[in-house]
């Protein structure tokens, strides 16, 4: 072999790589993935939760009780019934119709809602509905404390998606950027439960069975339905109740319902929703409310609640027979919203049966766990 052929066979074996390779390092085009993929999740799955397939797919009754409310044009509403919980699973507008003749609407929503979008619901509703002859607002002892309008106290994921599905996209926009924890906390909440709800509906129809949630069916102009729970049968010892401004928030929020809705519905009741007698804080709740809202704090017995703030069937009965008092006494009250359809007669417990004149007893105003109740002709009891 030739000197030159060596040195051409020598000079090509020993030639070096291109010093900048196309091949890229796995690792590292995997860190870029993990990385992105995050960034890409996020947003996807935000957009996930505010669509109508996850209201449908994922989203628990509370979740589609407190949606269908935007649904709810062109209602002729006597009566509006706003709040929290405590309204959703208290007030039976149909009790409420049949003790007074005034057609009722229950548009509560969860606190959850109300700590992240306000009246936002309310606001909507009688934008696109008649005029209200009385809106009430009921609310626990708990949601008249600044520290329940405070996200992490909630489940804040149900408020964020009604502000993303009903709120000012800018206001929606804003809040997400501002609360970048909550927005990817809100992601992983629409994922999760869109799988959870995938795995359980594969696993009753694989066993031809029905979840009790799904029994439950959204009713019109209410949100109002009955948590399939059974009763308790004790309360659960809660921190002793503090008021660090000394009422001052709870008077600031009653006041703030009357002056801002004065024009929006002839009566205007701010009112705070009875709770468990064995509530370790029900006496300072009371003390505390005294002459901010609209009635006095009442209490039921523990078995007319499924948890410490929502009502059994029979307990809602309670809740509402006692809203429909004291709507007949604003009725008789005020002549120029009576347009009851009926008079119902009210008996003192342990009087006769005769029925009593049109002139109903006033309601207490007074916290009171105890003493001579009130029953309607219905029979219905409720407690001063």
């Amino acid at each position: 072999m030739s000197a030159a052929l060596e040195r051409n066979e020598t000079t090509h074996v020993q030639s070096p790589e291109p010093p900048h390779s196309s091949r890229r390092d796995p690792a590292v085009l995997y860190c870029f993935a993990m990385m992105l993929l995050p960034l890409l999740a996020i947003p996807a799955f935000i957009g996930l939760g505010r669509s109508n397939f996850f209201l449908t797919h994922g989203a628990s009754f509370w979740v589609r009780s407190n949606d269908a409310v935007f649904n709810m044009k062109g209602r002729h509403c006597d009566v509006v019934v706003f709040g929290d919980s405590t309204a959703m699973t208290g007030v039976d507008p149909e009790v409420v119709d049949r003790e007074t003749g005034f057609h009722t609407c229950n548009i509560a929503v969860t606190n959850a809602v109300l700590a992240v979008t306000g009246n936002l619901t309310l606001d909507r509703f009688l934008a696109h509905n008649e005029k209200p002859k009385v809106l009430v607002f009921q609310l626990s002892p708990d949601d008249f404390q600044a520290a329940n309008r405070v996200w992490n106290h909630t489940i804040y994921a149900e408020g964020l998606l009604e502000l993303l599905r009903h709120g000012a996209p800018r206001e929606a926009r804003q809040v997400l950027i501002t609360h970048p924890h909550e927005a990817a906390n809100f992601a992983g909440y629409a994922a999760g439960f869109t799988a959870y709800y995938a795995i359980r509906d594969a696993w009753f129809h694989a066993t031809r069975m029905q979840p009790e949630e799904d029994r439950l069916r959204l009713r019109a102009d209410t949100t109002f339905f009955t948590p399939p729970a059974p009763a308790r049968t004790h309360c659960d010892a809660d921190a002793p109740f503090s008021d660090p401004t000394q009422g001052a928030f709870s008077r600031s929020l009653a006041e703030d319902f009357r002056s801002r809705y004065a024009n929006r519905a002839a009566v205007v009741l701010v009112d705070v929703a009875p709770i468990p007698a064995c509530d370790n804080n029900l006496q300072a709740y009371a003390a505390q409310l005294e002459g901010i809202t609209s009635n006095g704090l009442r209490a039921l017995p523990i078995a007319a609640f499924n948890d410490g703030r929502h009502y059994t069937a029979e307990g809602s009965r309670m809740v509402s027979a006692g809203l429909a008092l004291q709507l007949n006494e604003v009725a008789d009250e005020r002549p120029d919203i009576d347009v009851r359809r009926t008079s119902p007669q009210f008996i003192e417990v342990g009087a006769s049966a005769s029925p009593r004149s049109s002139s109903r007893p006033a309601l207490s105003t007074e916290p009171r766990i105890d003493g001579v109740g009130l029953l309607s002709a219905s029979g219905l009891l409720i407690l001063p």
